[in-house]
């Protein structure tokens, strides 16, 4: 399910997509100015079409001065790839204070499954204007890339059955200077595969009773702190190696975190990241008598920690939900497909390329697609069985929304929702507050 604002309750199984209309804050600006106001909506409310939709927006402008106004609009649409996919030139004429309206209908021998933005050039009057709006097709039906090796689940099995020979050793501290009055905070100290000494914080309500948890992992190289604010559930955010508190052994940069041993599956930095972040869901699973309860257990992460929720996910069934935001890493070639369409190669692309352009490395890019196929998220969703929210935003260049949505659609179960959001820096405040609706429907 896809959702925006939830103006019933989207838990209901049914598949309602909606995406949010996208535009440049100068259209707006510039109307009340130069005498043209918009309205402009797809023919299918949420943005979204499907089977035999018509594709298209309906136009309407509206001329707020006394003269008559003279232009053209400029329609042009371009898939993920940055590719054209249609374009077409209207002329218009507007009668002082009259209304402009035309259907614009986009369909074509070109449309297929996938996200497409649509770019309206708006001139009158001596004046341009300039408007981008994002609409997907389909969007269930998009080919993911998926490439999993025939020993993918004993590649894993074995770094599994690696982790369980070494003991934790786990030791917990609660940490006056870190507790409030209605918060108790402890440091959580384990050891991970590597003989690596991974650190988190676990914050626990003082009022007397068991608490449901969640589980939380860290972006890209983000420092995660102990929650003292929380008083409804217990929150346990865990520092996996070379984040925040757990760096004794790895200390590496924004350039090269992610390209540590790159060039062996069986060294790569997130061969010890991912059991890391599963040993810590084990730490949950043996303190109950921290007064948690193991029964109500959600992990969640967004950027690195959204595809680390989604591992941990497919590797343990014991929590009833997960939460996968704006997760990075998903389907590398189509990363790196859309990553090399744009004039300033983003992250982690670019880290990537960084790494393989060395020749001391001796990668190249089909011998890094062959080692990331053991460890791009989408290659596990197919094992997630517990309920999943993903939230994701349309202006997104690290993790654009048709490489992200190849994890969604690997996803087998039927108790999983999607929310789009606009924003290109993050999530909104209404995905928040649909996040915390979607938490206390699951416990």
């Amino acid at each position: 399910m896809i959702s925006w604002v939830p103006k019933h309750s989207p838990l209901n199984g049914a598949l309602v997509c909606c995406l949010i209309l996208l535009f440049l804050s100068t259209g707006k600006l510039c109307t009340a100015q130069k005498g043209i106001s918009y309205n402009i909506v797809p023919f299918k409310k949420e943005g979204i079409f499907r089977n035999d939709d018509k594709v298209g927006f309906d136009l309407r402008l509206k001329n707020n001065v006394g003269e008559k106004i003279r232009g053209s609009i400029k329609a042009e649409v371009r898939n993920y790839k940055g590719e054209q996919v249609f374009n077409q030139d209207i002329g218009f004429t507007i009668d002082a204070n009259r209304s402009y309206a035309q259907d614009l209908k986009l369909e074509n021998n070109l449309t297929v499954p996938g996200f497409y933005e649509l770019r309206l050039i708006v001139a009158a009057n001596r004046y341009i204007d300039t408007l981008y709006f994002g609409y997907g097709v389909d969007p269930e039906k998009i080919y993911s890339n998926v490439n999993r090796p025939p020993d993918f689940d004993q590649f894993w099995d074995d770094a599994k059955r690696d982790l369980i020979n070494i003991d934790p050793k786990f030791r917990v501290t609660r940490r006056g200077d870190q507790s409030t009055r209605d918060v108790d905070v402890f440091l959580v100290e384990f050891q991970s595969l590597d003989f690596q000494t991974i650190r988190g914080w676990l914050s626990v309500p003082k009022d007397k009773g068991k608490y449901k948890v969640l589980y939380q992992l860290p972006g890209y190289l983000e420092e995660l702190r102990p929650d003292s604010l929380r008083k409804d559930m217990a929150v346990f955010r865990l520092n996996v190696r070379g984040h925040g508190n757990s760096k004794d052994n790895t200390n590496a940069d924004f350039n090269t975190f992610n390209i540590i041993n790159l060039n062996d599956k069986y060294k790569y930095i997130y061969r010890g990241v991912y059991m890391d972040a599963l040993r810590g869901l084990e730490f949950i699973y043996r303190h109950e008598h921290l007064k948690l309860d193991i029964k109500k257990v959600i992990v969640k992460g967004s950027g690195q920690g959204g595809s680390l929720a989604a591992v941990v996910a497919s590797m343990d069934p014991r929590p009833q939900g997960c939460i996968i935001e704006r997760p990075v890493y998903t389907d590398m070639r189509s990363l790196f497909l859309l990553a090399e369409s744009q004039k300033v190669t983003p992250w982690p692309v670019k880290n990537f390329q960084a790494y393989i352009a060395n020749p001391r490395n001796r990668l190249n890019k089909e011998g890094l697609f062959r080692n990331w196929d053991y460890y791009d998220p989408v290659n596990f969703a197919a094992n997630i069985k517990c309920k999943v929210l993903f939230g994701h935003n349309l202006k997104n260049t690290v993790c654009p929304p048709q490489a992200a949505i190849s994890l969604y659609n690997q996803i087998r179960i039927d108790n999983r929702e999607i929310f789009m959001a606009p924003d290109e820096d993050g999530m909104n405040y209404v995905y928040y507050s649909f996040e915390n609706f979607w938490i206390k429907k699951i416990f």
